[in-house]
């Protein structure tokens, strides 16, 4: 055993009276941690270090406690008292994040408010505060809150919250939605505007357009949306939220106007872009036209309606009815003119001259006739003798001596080789018609003997060129040749003599001009009676001159001649050099001739035939006696001298008329 030296029990004796000086300190080692860790540590106010960190604590009358505090970055500063009854190893300091108190006001409307994506207000709120934590992040940033504020009809609004921010009251001011729209238009080059903002020409796109709500009621408000373009009707209408969507496409509308047509007469038909209309009982027709721009510069079309009406014995002109856009006029009236001619086709033999000399052609052609037969309130109307059928060629017509019947050439083939036929019937159009020749061969330009027991004619029954012919006038067989040979031989006419002679037109190859023969029958002697040409014939019932036409060599027209029945001197008994005229023919007494003039005019001013009359004591003054319209020619007398005898296309086909005088 070890006893202790003098010096030892010197120093515990020390000891021993520091205790008992002190009062029973106590002294305890203490661990201290933070959470957050990391936070630097102070004791009493000297730094220990960070967290974690130990330190020994000692108790006695004088240090009843201890101050630990705790700090760190983006935290409050944390301050623990620690006395001697604390009887755990460690101690454990919570740090707690800064913190501030926000204010938020909602406009316009209250909405759901969320902070950092968690909903604070499950009813839409006006306001709301909330106080907010704030730390570092790793890179010493504060982090922060993002606040939203939403609404049905509106643009969420979002707002990111700092530490930082200088003020604590914030407005989440709600904004409308937005979306980028694109508008086109067909055609394009519209003009828009959206509630009266210009937006453009089409194809267009607005970014981020807004679309506000009713505060009342929450709905989208809509958007007046008008495309206007040069010849187009203004598109209006409204754009709105509509689901989100953007692309809009309009097709821009068409002017149109329906109109109304009064036609007269009623009955009429309106065509119109292919469709034809029928006009109702009251005249009126009703059609609804479009008018599409023609171009670029808005330029509207003109519409044609064509107005027309026919029924079985009538016809009307028809009517080009132009229809503008006209402001929109919707009334318009038309008056048809109904047409008065008939075109109707004529086919005449005519002697025409070839390299091979004379030859007889059909030559075609239309002439125009009134459909009324009249001849006016003032006039006597004439007769139509025959039915003949539509289509039907008359050539020249005669009467017998006692009046009681007409003989008249029907052509039959009018081609190449044309024919025709000698045809009979009584005066008065009764009874039918009776055929003399047989249709083989072309008769042309009869008359009867001045006896009547007979009838000479042009034929070619002997050959390519026509001859003077005789058969008996009631058609019994046989047929006599009276001219022959060289010449081509028409309208012949004999006279009442003891000893009768033949007159006739004869055509010579050798020269271009008709002639004039007379030739005594039974003699083949026939003598020229003109030195100038002449044609159609006519002796006088009195056997001493004769009557025809002949060419006026500077105008190319005709006048009427006489002559005495041996040549001679000419007298001039129509001189019109405007005019053409022929088909002269005496009256029983030999003291009026009838002819054919073109003086007068038809419906469309050309030169129409009408039928004359001279009489021998005033030739200057001649009579008109037909003046319809229609193509009146061919004149026979009737041998009482009351009437005359025609051919006429009036009424639209080619027949045989008399008209009084008396």
């Amino acid at each position: 055993m070890r006893h202790a030296t003098p010096a030892h029990r010197h120093f515990a004796f020390i000891l021993t009276v520091v205790a008992l000086l002190a009062g029973c300190a106590q002294t305890r080692r203490l661990t201290i941690v933070t959470r957050p860790q990391g936070a630097m540590v102070k004791l009493d106010g000297a730094d220990l270090g960070p967290a974690p960190v130990a330190a020994e604590l000692t108790f006695d009358r004088r240090v009843e406690s201890h101050t630990i505090t705790a700090t760190k970055p983006g935290h409050r500063e944390q301050s623990v008292q620690v006395t001697a009854e604390f009887n755990r190893d460690t101690l454990a300091i919570d740090l707690k994040p800064e913190s501030r108190r926000f204010s938020f006001t909602v406009t316009p409307l209250p909405a759901t408010i969320s902070i950092d994506g968690k909903v604070v207000t499950p009813e839409p709120a006006p306001f709301y505060t909330a106080e907010l934590e704030f730390t570092l992040d790793p890179k010493g940033d504060w982090t922060t809150h993002t606040i939203t504020a939403q609404r049905p009809g509106y643009a969420p609004f979002e707002r990111v919250v700092t530490f930082q921010d200088p003020d604590t009251n914030i407005t989440l001011a709600l904004d409308s939605q937005r979306k980028d729209i694109s508008i086109a238009s067909t055609p394009p080059g519209a003009d828009a505007t959206l509630d009266g903002k210009p937006l453009g020409k089409t194809p267009l796109t607005e970014s981020r357009h807004p679309f506000p709500v009713d505060p009342s009621t929450g709905a989208f408000l809509p958007q007046k949306l008008t495309l206007e373009k040069p010849g187009f009707n203004p598109l209006q209408t409204t754009l709105s939220w509509d689901d989100g969507k953007e692309a809009y496409t309009f097709n821009l509308p068409i002017k149109s106007k329906t109109i109304h047509i009064t036609v007269t007469p009623t009955g009429a038909t309106v065509l119109v872009g292919g469709e034809t209309l029928k006009a109702d009982a009251r005249g009126i027709a009703t059609v609804t036209l479009d008018y599409s721009p023609v171009n670029d510069q808005g330029d509207l079309p003109i519409h044609t309606l064509t107005l027309t009406k026919k029924t079985a014995d009538s016809e009307w002109t028809p009517v080009d009815l132009k229809i503008p856009w006209d402001d929109g006029k919707t009334d318009y009236s038309a008056d048809l003119k109904e047409i008065v001619t008939r075109p109707v086709p004529l086919v005449a033999i005519e002697p025409t001259r070839t390299d091979d000399g004379w030859d007889m052609i059909a030559v075609a052609s239309t002439t125009l006739a009134m459909k009324d037969v009249t001849e006016g309130p003032d006039k006597p109307s004439p007769q139509q003798l025959t039915q003949l059928p539509k289509g039907t060629q008359i050539d020249s017509i005669t009467v017998s001596p006692d009046g009681r019947r007409i003989l008249f050439v029907r052509l039959l083939d009018t081609g190449k080789s044309p024919r025709s036929q000698l045809v009979t019937l009584a005066a008065d159009g009764s009874g039918g018609t009776t055929l003399l020749t047989d249709g083989k061969s072309l008769d042309l330009t009869p008359s009867f003997t001045p006896d009547g027991t007979a009838i000479v004619f042009a034929s070619n029954r002997a050959g390519k060129r026509p001859g003077v012919w005789q058969m008996d006038a009631n058609g019994a067989p046989g047929v006599t040749q009276l001219t022959g040979g060289d010449t081509t031989d028409l309208w012949p006419s004999i006279d009442a003599d003891p000893k009768p002679r033949l007159f006739y037109e004869a055509l010579v190859d050798t020269r271009p001009d008709p002639r004039l023969y007379m030739t005594q029958l039974g003699t083949t002697i026939r003598t020229d009676l003109i030195q100038s040409g002449g044609q159609q014939p006519r002796i006088s019932p009195k056997g001493d001159s004769i009557v025809f036409a002949a060419v006026n060599e500077k105008t190319g027209k005709r006048d009427i001649f006489r002559m005495s029945d041996k040549g001679g001197l000419l007298e001039n008994l129509t001189n019109t050099p405007d005019a053409d005229e022929s088909d002269p023919v005496w009256n029983k007494d030999a003291t009026k001739i009838a002819f054919v003039s073109d003086s007068g005019l038809t419906g469309d001013g050309k030169p129409n035939k009408d039928i004359r009359v001279i009489d021998l004591k005033s030739p200057e003054r001649p009579v008109q006696v037909t003046a319809n319209g229609s193509w009146d020619d061919s004149p026979a007398w009737d041998p009482s001298g009351d009437s005359l005898y025609f051919r006429s296309n009036r009424g639209g086909s080619w027949q045989i008329w008399r008209v009084g005088l008396r």
